[in-house]
C-alpha cells in the first residue's frame, strides 16, 4: 500500500468508531438535563419534545430538572459529562447571555458544549400599558423622545433584560430598566399603568392582549407571528436591529462527535416535522427549529458577540 493509501485508510479507521457510535445511539437510557424548575417554559418545551424522541429511540429518556443560577447549575452538569450523547441539555437563549451577566461561569459557553439544534424559536414582545396611554409603538417612541429619562421598561430575567437594553440602544431612547421577579408582578404593574412598557414572552401576555388590558406593541422576530398577525415586528414598528429570537435548544457536552450531534439533530427534526407537534408549537406563539449543528454553532458565536457588545454599551457589570 502506498503512503497516500495508508493515510486514507488510517483516517477512515479513526473515524469509524464515531460513525458506529452515531449509528448505534442510543443503546441505553438517556438523561436530558433541564436547568430550570419543573413547570416552567423550558421544562414545558422539553416535555413536549423529549417523549417523542424516546419513542423514536425506543429507549427511556429521563428529564432531570436541575434549576438554579439562571440555568448555570444544570448546564455545568452537562459541560462536565462524557461526550457520548447520553447526557444532553435543553436550555434557553439565556445560555449566550449568562457570560455577560455572571462574573464567573464554571464552564466555557462555546468550548464546553456541542450545539445540536434549536428546538423552538420564539419572540419577545414589547408590551404597552393602555392605562398609561401606550397602546402603540408610535405613542411610546414619541413620548419617550420628548421626555428623556422619564420612562422605564420592565424585564423579568436576563433574556428580557438584554433584549430591553438592545432596544434602548437601537432606539436611542433614554429609558431605564426595572427588574421584576417574574412576569406576573410585571403584568400587574403594566395593567395598573405604573410602568409604561415591558418585555416578556407573547404567550405570557396573550390573554391580556386579546382583552385589551395590555397591548403588544411589537415582537422581536424578523417576521410577524402566525398567531398574532396584527402585531408588527420591531423593524416594522420603527426600531431596526432588535430582531433577536428567543430560543429553546439542545446541546451535548463539548467534543461530542459531529456524527452523533447530527444523528440526534436529525431525530429532533423528524419529531418537529409532525403536524401535531407543529400545531402545538405554534399555539405557544413560536416556530419549530431544526437547524444543523454547524449553523447553530455559528448562531451561538454571533449571539455571544452581540450580547457582549450590548452589555458593554449598556454598562452592565457581571454579578
Amino acid at each position: 500500500m502506498g503512503r497516500r493509501g495508508f493515510v486514507a485508510a488510517a483516517v477512515a479507521w479513526s473515524a469509524a468508531p464515531a460513525v458506529l457510535r452515531a449509528q448505534d445511539f442510543p443503546s441505553k437510557q438517556v438523561r436530558v438535563v433541564v436547568p430550570y424548575p419543573a413547570g416552567g417554559g423550558t421544562d414545558l418545551v422539553a416535555r413536549l419534545i423529549v417523549p417523542k424522541l424516546a419513542d423514536r429511540w425506543k429507549q427511556t429518556v429521563v428529564i432531570d430538572n436541575k434549576g438554579g443560577a439562571s440555568g448555570i447549575l444544570g448546564s455545568e452538569i452537562v459541560a462536565k459529562a462524557a461526550p457520548d450523547g447520553y447526557t444532553l441539555l435543553v436550555t434557553t437563549s439565556a445560555h449566550t447571555i449568562n457570560p455577560f451577566t455572571t462574573k464567573t461561569l464554571p464552564y466555557d459557553t462555546e468550548k464546553d458544549f456541542t450545539p445540536v439544534t434549536v428546538l423552538i424559536k420564539g419572540a419577545i414582545a414589547l408590551v404597552g400599558s393602555p392605562k398609561a396611554g401606550f397602546d402603540s409603538m408610535d405613542k411610546f417612541l414619541a413620548a419617550a423622545r420628548a421626555n428623556p429619562g422619564k420612562y422605564q421598561f420592565g424585564s423579568t430575567e436576563n433574556t428580557t433584560r438584554m433584549i430591553g437594553e438592545l432596544f434602548r440602544l437601537k432606539s436611542g431612547l433614554k429609558i431605564e430598566n426595572v427588574a421584576y421577579k417574574g412576569a406576573a408582578p410585571m403584568m400587574q404593574e403594566l395593567a395598573g399603568g405604573h410602568i409604561p412598557v415591558g418585555f416578556t414572552s407573547p404567550l405570557t401576555v396573550m390573554s391580556h392582549h386579546r382583552s385589551g388590558t395590555l397591548k403588544m406593541l411589537a415582537v422581536t422576530t424578523e417576521k410577524r407571528l402566525e398567531v398574532l398577525p396584527e402585531v408588527p415586528t420591531m423593524a416594522e414598528a420603527g426600531v431596526q436591529g432588535v430582531d433577536r429570537s428567543a430560543w429553546f435548544a439542545m446541546f451535548g457536552p463539548g467534543k461530542m462527535p459531529a456524527e452523533l450531534a447530527q444523528r440526534i439533530r436529525d431525530d429532533v427534526v423528524a419529531v418537529l416535522a409532525e403536524s401535531e407537534m407543529q400545531a402545538k408549537i405554534r399555539d405557544l406563539a413560536s416556530e419549530p427549529g431544526g437547524e444543523p449543528p454547524d449553523a447553530f454553532a455559528k448562531r451561538i458565536s454571533e449571539e455571544l458577540v452581540i450580547w457582549r457588545d450590548t452589555a458593554k454599551a449598556a454598562g452592565i457589570e457581571p454579578e
